[in-house]
């Protein structure tokens, strides 16, 4: 991936895992603490594998991405991704993977939504951290582009 290297990687999942896991980097289970402290010298590719990193295809079968499973305290599932885009490289995003409808009648239903609204919270601190840290969001793409646009 185009401006991906370990060290950028390690700035990524560091900002992620300490909101995601705020009691510290103890809290983190393994393999996802490995995460927390990758060292830059360490080759991109070698980080880049399962169980916690998955590749994500294009529609065309070829690599866009990748997406690590690096969880968080209240939500296992919580995602870090980062997508190539061709102009601007790489650009990093939470995905909360928590966005199926529930019935309103499951007895569920209330603490449901209440983790939806802990994760959307989450995904918000994470992202504009990643952006006073100089990493490139999807929000910020967008409003780089309307800016250009005006």
């Amino acid at each position: 991936m185009k401006g991906l290297t370990t060290a950028l990687l390690g700035r990524a999942c560091r900002i992620f895992l300490e909101r995601a896991y705020p009691q510290g980097p103890d809290a983190i289970p393994p393999p996802k603490n490995s995460f927390f402290f990758l060292d830059a010298a360490v080759p991109l590719e070698s980080v880049l594998v399962p169980p916690v990193c998955q590749p994500l295809r294009g529609r065309d079968g070829g690599l866009r991405g990748y997406a690590l499973r690096l969880g968080s305290a209240v939500h296992p599932h919580c995602k870090l991704q980062i997508v190539e885009q061709d102009e601007v490289g790489c650009i990093f995003s939470v995905d909360t993977h928590d966005r199926f409808p529930i019935d309103p009648s499951h007895s569920d239903a209330v603490r449901w939504r209440e983790l939806q609204t802990a994760n959307r919270q989450l995904k918000e601190e994470i992202e504009h951290a990643w952006e006073e840290a100089g990493l490139l969001t999807f929000n910020a793409l967008l409003r780089r582009e309307l800016t250009r646009k005006e």
